[in-house]
């Protein structure tokens, strides 16, 4: 039998952003979190296959520094946009 537990986070920033931003229609942010998180680990259900493992901070672990080489890998470009374009508008200004 799988558990199941309410996981609560504060996003705030670009990573609020993101997450935002991959929201599908008619999804809360809390529901693309949870689904973006079932995306990153490649589980279809995350209780299920983590109740399997023996050392759960260890898979926490996992999960975290994939969900942030995930985020870093989607907001690089993003931000060398965003650089690109205050540095033109700083030779604007100038």
């Amino acid at each position: 039998m799988s558990q199941s537990q309410v996981v609560s986070f504060r996003a705030s920033g670009h990573f609020l952003n993101w997450i935002e931003a991959q929201r599908l229609d008619g999804e809360s942010v809390s529901q693309a979190a949870q689904r973006i998180l079932k995306e990153v680990s490649g589980l279809s259900t995350v209780s299920t296959d983590l109740s399997t493992q023996s050392n759960d901070s260890v898979v926490s672990t996992d999960i975290v520094d994939t969900v942030d080489k995930v985020v870093s890998s989607r907001l690089d470009p993003v931000m060398e946009r965003i650089a690109s374009i205050e540095e033109r508008l700083g030779k604007l200004s100038a």
